[in-house]
């Protein structure tokens, strides 16, 4: 560890740290040989007013799709799979909008690093919005809600009291994923297992904001380390049913492709690229901060 202190100072080693009580600072030399001041703040970064209104509108879009597919079900236009097949082929192209800052005007003339941040957190927001709209709601509730339930004519069959009640329509958002894996409704455990991860992915966000609110230079380890976990779980998720012999798809290949690739392959790549990123910004920080301790 690189040790460099103000003199007359008292140094007391911690681990891999080393505390400066002269001058009250605390310093971590990283695995790549940065010194790093751990007081001192890393650079803020925003997401601009630009980006949000484009991944604003971005979001209207499909969303708001989603919004028409299922009032076509409420009201009769639209059946259960056509409707909700529609709607996991909306958002599947929704989940791609952490692209956004990389297309819009000028985004070239923009300092790299911000433009990376943006993707970031629109990756992020991304994320846990489908956490908070289905992961976890399924995690909580459908071990009560679906009983006795093993094909899609099982919950096609709950048309009716679905429709007799605009309060019932969580069980069209919840059962959707069930018209092209049965795994949603049948109880499955390995299925019910991964999908506990929404709960640390919402958590993370969550300390995220906060160590960028507080422009700490230790913010983007949360996308590094958290970076591996989808893209292991989503192996799981979809091999485990091509092992499995695709028992639970329902439908032809176009619905298991729906299923295991296009809904899919978003949780696999992304978290990839976006750790890569990652990587670049937290260096950045702790080549900034570093700059900024150095008398």
């Amino acid at each position: 560890m690189s040790q460099v202190w103000p003199p007359g100072g008292r140094h007391q080693l911690l681990g891999d740290r080393a505390v400066d009580d002269a001058a009250g600072q605390l310093t971590m030399t990283t695995p790549i040989g940065v010194d790093v001041d751990m007081g001192a703040p890393a650079e803020e970064r925003l997401v601009s007013a630009p980006t949000w209104r484009a991944f604003g509108v971005w979001t209207a879009v499909f969303w708001g799709a989603t919004g028409v597919f299922a009032t076509l079900f409420y009201l009769g236009a639209l059946d259960f799979t056509t409707s909700t097949k529609a709607s996991l082929y909306g958002i599947s192209i929704w989940l791609n909008g952490w692209i956004i800052p990389l297309l819009l005007p000028k985004a070239r003339q923009r300092p790299r690093m911000q433009v990376f941040h943006e993707c970031l957190v629109l990756w992020m927001v991304s994320y846990v919005m489908t956490n908070l709209l289905w992961e976890i709601p399924w995690v909580i509730f459908s071990p009560f809600i679906f009983h006795d339930l093993q094909t899609v004519n099982d919950i096609a069959a709950q048309t009716p009291w679905i429709r007799e009640n605009v309060l019932h329509m969580y069980w069209w958002d919840l059962a959707s994923f069930g018209s092209v894996d049965l795994r949603t409704i049948n109880h499955n455990s390995t299925f019910f297992t991964l999908e506990i991860y929404a709960f640390v992915n919402v958590a993370a966000a969550l300390a995220f904001w906060r160590l960028n609110k507080r422009r700490s230079s230790l913010r983007y380890l949360i996308p590094v380390l958290g970076a591996g976990e989808p893209v292991v779980a989503t192996f799981i998720f979809s091999f485990s049913e091509v092992f499995g012999g695709f028992k639970d798809m329902p439908g032809g290949v176009a619905d298991t492709l729906l299923a295991l690739v296009w809904t899919q392959y978003q949780y696999f790549v992304f978290p990839l690229i976006l750790g890569y990123l990652g990587c670049k910004l937290l260096y950045e920080d702790w080549r900034q901060t570093r700059a900024a301790s150095t008398p």
